[in-house]
């Protein structure tokens, strides 16, 4: 089944999301963390180094990020696609991310 994931509808966790949907929204908040941010996990979520980078140097990163986060911590999930749909006033990336569970 396929899902997307809106990155700028933000993350708000379901605690009683079962199945499918529990695996998409593994992924959305995978997706939105940096690491270092999870105390006993500090490689898990996306690599900081990316932030403050050209819009097209930190979109191909966040991209590569993406499959690699994935595929490293919910190998439930297969990532299709990553696209950015664009970056607001506050300099924050939005993407789509479409996946396959």
């Amino acid at each position: 089944m396929e899902y997307i994931i809106d990155t700028s509808n933000g993350v708000n966790l379901n605690w009683s999301a079962k199945g499918k949907d529990r695996i998409a929204q593994n992924v959305l908040n995978l997706i939105s963390t940096f690491k270092y941010e999870v105390a006993y996990n500090r490689e898990k979520g996306i690599s900081p180094a990316i932030l403050d980078k050209p819009v097209n140097i930190m979109q191909a990163a966040y991209i590569a990020e993406v499959y690699r986060v994935v595929q490293k911590d919910e190998p439930r999930a297969v990532v299709k696609s990553v696209s950015l749909l664009g970056v607001d006033e506050e300099g924050d990336a939005k993407f789509k991310v479409v996946i396959d569970i």
